[in-house]
């Protein structure tokens, strides 16, 4: 029944993630199997000295709040490659 009820939250979650992911084509049509895991998307945000305080699936891909610098920031990565797509302070 577990595994049910979690392959039907993960098939919800990838359909609404393609639905949304048209908003930003850099994400477009990733399969959930072809995604970073939460864990590897947190060492890559380190590694653009982005210490994670939430990773949220935002328009296909992985948004990263957190601290650069000093400073509240919002990261944008490819969900597969990890490429940083897009940051901006988050005031």
């Amino acid at each position: 029944m577990k595994t049910l009820i979690a392959a039907s939250a993960l098939i919800l979650a990838a359909s609404i993630g393609s639905v949304r992911a048209d908003d930003d084509p850099a994400c477009r049509d990733v399969a959930a199997e072809a995604r970073m895991s939460l864990w590897e998307m947190e060492k890559k945000a380190l590694t653009e000295n982005v210490r994670a305080q939430e990773i949220v699936i935002d328009d296909g891909c992985y948004e990263v709040k957190g601290m650069r610098d000093g400073q509240r920031v919002e990261a944008t990565f490819h969900p597969v490659s990890g490429e940083l797509l897009k940051i901006e302070n988050d005031d």
